[in-house]
């Protein structure tokens, strides 16, 4: 499974969201952790900086400094720092030699940002009544502990909820993915005209299976109405070839009994011609319909193409050559292929027949068979007038007839055939550009394997 997929899935993304909103939710909890144990902590150092302060108030002048030196020695953490100053602020006694100048003589606990102090720690300075500077400050190293205790469980969390949400995501995205590779897969018949086929869905009920099942249901209606489409034609082309059969024995008695002038035996052969032409066209389109209705690999079997070629050419080379055109057989050694003989051969014929209908006198006609690493081609080519870009598609719908063939006979249905075939066997049908002339391109595998 490749990673862009994997990112664009939207259990994926959601994961992805809940991980950073927890993640995000964490970092505020200790964050406000931290600030009340900061403020309840600052709050207490505060109250055993001023409890110290007024402990020294009630020492004389002339003994201060020596009790200063006393509870100096007895802070056996050293936590606490004191320091006796001169009202000029020169050093008295005390394990701090200079006045911090962000402490003022005010009497106010302060934060401490002296260098040597940890953060968090706090101290006041007040002026004594003899004009002496007393300097009390507690560092229990408190905060900062707490401050890395925080942050090396926001790297150890962040660590752990990552890597956890990532592989979560990645787990939960999994399931998808392959549903919506099956329905992928599933899907490929339908583009390539298969209107009974079908989405997979499952038990579960959720969002995957409420497209999937509006998507079938779609495609049930779809279908319905195609057929039904479908089926008017073939109605017609069933229910009107009895009586044009009898219209064409009629008029073939007509012709052969009675002894009628040559002005109106010609409009008896052109009536004839005509009604042959009609029948012809009902029976490519019931041709197709037959092709259409027929099961994927019903009466598909292995057919060596080689031969299948060399047979089109052995059947089209007295045409060509009464008609004056060359005919190329190029049969190379191709694989056998599972497909329906019969079929294939109407296809090629057709194929082969059109562009021998359309090529000019003195032209020539190509039938080539190739092995591709994906399988056989199969090319006709020839040098007559081609179809345009704009038509390539458009003629091989029924009926349909391009500008330049108007003046040729033929019913707009041998393209079709070729194009029900080629989709029976879910192969590839290309019309391009021979320069000059027409190109088809018959690639015979199946089309999914390109996808």
């Amino acid at each position: 499974m490749r990673r862009p997929e994997l990112w664009r899935t939207t259990t994926f993304r959601l994961t992805l969201v809940y991980g950073a909103v927890f993640s995000a939710g964490v970092m505020a909890l200790l964050g406000l952790i931290y600030a009340s144990a900061a403020v309840f902590l600052t709050h207490q150092m505060d109250e055993i900086v001023i409890g110290q302060a007024r402990a020294l108030h009630g020492v004389s002048s002339a003994a201060l400094p020596e009790t200063v030196r006393e509870v100096e020695t007895q802070d056996v953490r050293n936590v606490n720092f004191y320091g006796l100053f001169t009202p000029s602020g020169v050093w008295i006694a005390g394990n701090v030699r200079a006045l911090p100048r962000d402490v003022p003589p005010d009497g106010v606990p302060r934060e401490l940002r002296e260098k040597g102090f940890q953060p968090g720690a706090r101290a006041l300075a007040e002026r004594l009544a003899s004009g002496e500077i007393l300097f009390v400050g507690f560092d229990a190293k408190t905060l900062a502990g707490l401050r890395a205790i925080i942050l090396s469980s926001l790297i150890w969390s962040g660590a752990l909820i990552i890597p956890l949400g990532l592989g979560l995501g990645a787990a939960l995205s999994l399931g998808p993915l392959k549903r919506i590779g099956a329905v992928q897969q599933a899907s490929l018949p339908i583009l390539e005209g298969d209107l009974s086929a079908r989405l997979p869905t499952s038990s579960r009920r959720d969002e995957i299976d409420m497209l999937a099942g509006i998507a079938n249901g779609m495609m049930d209606e779809v279908e319905r109405l195609l057929w039904a489409v479908k089926s008017v034609g073939d109605n017609v082309a069933h229910d009107l070839r009895t009586p044009l059969t009898r219209l064409r024995a009629l008029l073939y008695r007509v012709h052969q009994e009675i002894d009628v002038s040559d002005a109106h035996r010609d409009m008896l052969d052109q009536a004839l011609s005509e009604t042959d032409a009609l029948l012809a066209r009902f029976r490519a389109i019931q041709r197709i319909s037959e092709i259409d209705r027929r099961k994927r690999r019903a009466g598909f079997a292995s057919v060596r193409l080689q031969a299948l070629v060399e047979q089109i050419g052995d059947l089209y080379e007295p045409v060509a050559e009464e008609q004056g055109l060359g005919l190329v057989i190029e049969a190379g050694v191709a694989g056998n292929i599972l497909a329906d003989h019969e079929l294939l051969f109407e296809a090629l014929s057709n194929l082969v027949g059109n562009a021998l209908k359309f090529t000019p006198r003195g032209g020539e006609v190509r039938l080539r068979l190739t092995a591709r690493p994906e399988g056989p081609r199969i090319e006709i080519s020839d040098n007559g007038p081609g179809v345009p870009e704009n038509e390539r598609e458009a003629v091989l719908q029924r009926f349909y007839r391009g500008q330049l063939e108007r003046e040729v006979p033929g019913s707009g249905l041998g393209l079709s055939i070729v194009a029900a075939v080629a989709r029976l066997h879910d192969f590839r049908l290309v019309l391009g550009d021979a320069a000059p002339g027409l190109k088809v391109t018959l690639d015979c595998w199946p089309v999914a394997m390109t996808h």
